[in-house]
């Protein structure tokens, strides 16, 4: 079985976590009640805001062809396979203009993606601070999306 490599997934969870200065980045994983209780969230894109992000994946090739840095993208159903397996993330619920949230209470990781028409999903934001209880549009609008 394929799997993607994670910083594919979450590049900009990484650079942000790369980019927090010593101690910063070793509280920003381990302090799950700040985490659960501050739910934070990124473009798949550094810098770009989520909705242009899901403006422009919905052209992107997957991302096994692309010849650029892009999000994520992939079938639907191998980068679903990949939020489960590696993320142990679930579909939590359907957000505006073709997103679905995505979440985790193990990892405490959240993942919106963009499902196009053509069974190609793109990771468009991502973030932590998931939990179970929590009202879905919280992370859609941590993820500058509306819901």
């Amino acid at each position: 079985m394929k799997t993607t490599p994670i910083p594919r997934l979450a590049p900009a969870l990484l650079a942000l976590l790369l980019a927090l200065p010593g101690q910063a980045a070793l509280s920003a994983t381990q302090d799950r009640e700040e985490n659960l209780a501050n739910p934070r969230g990124w473009s798949a894109i550094a810098g770009m805001d989520p909705r242009a992000v899901r403006e422009l994946a919905r052209t992107l090739p997957l991302s096994e062809t692309a010849t650029e840095d892009q999000p994520w993208c992939d079938h639907k159903a191998a980068l679903e396979r990949t939020l489960r397996h590696d993320f142990g993330e679930a579909e939590v619920a359907a957000g505006s203009e073709g997103t679905t949230l995505w979440g985790s209470e193990i990892m405490g990781t959240w993942t919106v993606v963009f499902e196009r028409p053509d069974a190609t999903s793109c990771v468009i934001a991502s973030g932590i601070g998931f939990s179970d209880g929590a009202n879905p549009a919280l992370f859609f609008v941590k993820a500058g999306l509306n819901g």
